[in-house]
């Protein structure tokens, strides 16, 4: 399998306390990689170290195939790279920004960055400090895409922004994987988002991966059922079911979430003799939080990225290292 990204034991400390911890990764080329966690979990030490801004402690790491040790490597003309604040030139106005673009970059491609300007309704004129947070956040996607990537990094792009406008940066996202077979790794606190875009999700969790899977994989790991019965339900034997990560009980119903193949659940359901088994939908959200559940960590002693920009603090700022 192709890797645009892999990390082998990669490490980054700031004062003694580590960010990432001999990190193992691997993002196929040509994927929508999804990055989740909680506040401090490391994610923006992980991007920055990729694109080269910070420099490991130790381990080592490899994008589009070349060491992120490697300082001039010409590898990264085919990077592109999205902040969540983008830090472009206050007094430039955004075609002086794209006419910089076309200095630096050798690739950089006239035809799809008037393209991507104008599918986001953006003024040349404006000058940079003019623009809004979402504004600017269009304005370096332009740009990273202008460049056109073989890999493209998104920190965080999306957090902040309205409906509308979130919508269309998915849609052109989606949109450049299919059409260039970009690469994309995308940290984000909006599963919602990602469920419409990844097909692969990874959590960090301390600055180490607590699980890497592709999205139908993380589905097919985790269930609702809706069980009928004639009389009283069965409560303890329900709790006992292999996997069982939540149950709610309402009259003759009861509700569980379990984890694990539905095949090798259903013989212990049988057992239960429910009058009838109604599987249910579930958003990625509820997957994720389940399948934290049943990894054994409790998501209420830590504000998780969960529909929430805040940490455990309630402040707002990602990663602590920063």
């Amino acid at each position: 399998m192709d890797l645009a990204i892999e990390t082998q034991a990669l490490s980054k400390s700031f004062d003694g306390v580590k960010a990432i911890d001999e990190l193992y990764l691997a993002v196929p080329a040509g994927s929508i990689f999804g990055l989740i966690g909680p506040n401090g979990a490391g994610k923006s030490t992980l991007i920055q170290m990729l694109t080269g801004i910070i420099r490991p402690d130790s381990g080592e790491g490899f994008i589009l195939g070349q060491s992120i040790r490697e300082k001039n490597g010409s590898i990264r003309n085919r990077v592109g790279y999205v902040p969540d604040v983008p830090v472009m030139y206050p007094g430039f106005t955004v075609a002086e920004m794209y006419r910089l673009g076309n200095k630096l970059y050798p690739f950089w491609d006239w035809e799809r960055c008037r393209e991507l300007h104008q599918g986001f309704h953006l003024a040349e004129g404006q000058r940079i400090r003019n623009l809004s947070r979402g504004q600017k956040v269009r304005v370096a996607l332009v740009m990273a895409l202008a460049l056109r990537p073989h890999l493209l990094l998104l920190d965080e792009p999306t957090a902040g922004l309205d409906p509308v406008v979130r919508r269309a940066f998915l849609q052109t996202i989606i949109e450049e994987v299919a059409g260039q077979g970009t690469t994309v790794f995308y940290s984000s606190h909006n599963l919602s988002d990602l469920e419409q875009s990844a097909d692969h999700i990874a959590t960090l969790y301390r600055g180490r991966m607590l699980f890497s899977r592709t999205l139908d994989e993380l589905k097919e790991s985790v269930h609702r059922l809706q069980l009928i019965f004639s009389g009283e339900p069965p409560e303890d034997a329900v709790r006992s079911l292999p996997g069982i990560v939540e149950w709610q009980k309402s009259g003759r119903v009861m509700t569980i979430t379990v984890t694990g193949r539905l095949d090798s659940i259903c013989p212990g359901l049988a057992l239960l003799e429910p009058e009838l088994v109604k599987e249910l939908n579930l958003d990625l959200e509820s997957i994720f939080i389940a399948f934290m559940r049943s990894e054994g960590y409790y998501l209420g002693s830590e504000k998780w990225e969960v529909g929430s920009e805040k940490g455990k603090d309630g402040s707002a700022k990602e990663d602590a290292e920063q």
